[in-house]
């Protein structure tokens, strides 16, 4: 509970800290073939992934979640976050902290467990990202557990971004620096390289649909994943 009021407070501490901004309400939707996070499959299944956000300023507050669709009894999945970011902009590119309160509901835990060493419900994460200079299309972000993970996992993750034919392609490579069961790594690995493309399919003259495609490899586990994403 204490880690719970803490998030909250920070956010009203933020939220009062722009009385003069306008906030943006964000509602949209992704239905993916798979939900491969971080070079894992969470679900073996489809997944309807709903997101609610809202915007003041440089503050973003949020809350996503993913369903699996179709999974049977036990294999059914389900995960429902909140997170929060926080973006400056310089001349030598916009840095974004960030932080996430991980939730799966499928696992069978009581949402206010906010426990720690590993049996709580909730797993707490922040994180930082940076982002070149526009003409340089680089994102550089770093993440590790701070709460309920006894192997405060660090992931860290490259992008670079650039655009073909219509069609924006962002190619990323991600690894683990050490062991730990949050990635299922039994030693510093890259889990997580591919390449995702994303275009949007014109439905009518004032409204298209944006859909990627993603090919992504986890060499740790030697898995590979072929996903189909339509958001909404």
């Amino acid at each position: 509970m204490r880690a719970r009021h803490m998030v909250v407070s920070v956010c009203m501490v933020f939220l009062a800290a722009f009385p003069e901004a306008t906030a943006q309400l964000q509602v949209n939707a992704d239905i993916m073939s798979r939900y491969i996070w971080r070079g894992l499959d969470f679900g073996n299944s489809p997944s309807f992934q709903p997101a609610l956000t809202v915007a003041v300023g440089n503050l973003k507050i949020g809350t996503w979640g993913a369903y699996s669709v179709g999974a049977q009894g036990g294999s059914a999945f389900a995960e429902h976050d909140l997170w929060a970011s926080y973006s400056v902009q310089t001349a030598a590119g916009t840095f974004t902290a960030i932080y996430t309160d991980y939730y799966y509901p499928s696992a069978g835990l009581k949402y206010f467990d906010y426990g720690g060493k590993g049996s709580g419900a909730h797993t707490l994460e922040v994180g930082l990202g940076y982002a070149l200079a526009e003409d340089i299309p680089v994102t550089l972000t770093g993440y590790v557990n701070v709460h309920n993970d006894p192997d405060n996992s660090v992931y860290l993750q490259a992008n670079y971004l650039l655009r073909v034919d219509g069609v924006s392609l962002d190619i990323f490579a991600g690894f683990t620096p050490s062991k730990g069961a949050w990635y299922v790594a039994r030693n510093a690995s890259m889990i997580n390289i591919g390449v995702k493309a994303t275009r949007s399919v014109v439905v009518t003259e004032s409204f298209s649909i944006p859909v990627s495609a993603a090919f992504i490899l986890n060499p740790h586990l030697e898995q590979s994943y072929l996903t189909l994403g339509i958001s909404f």
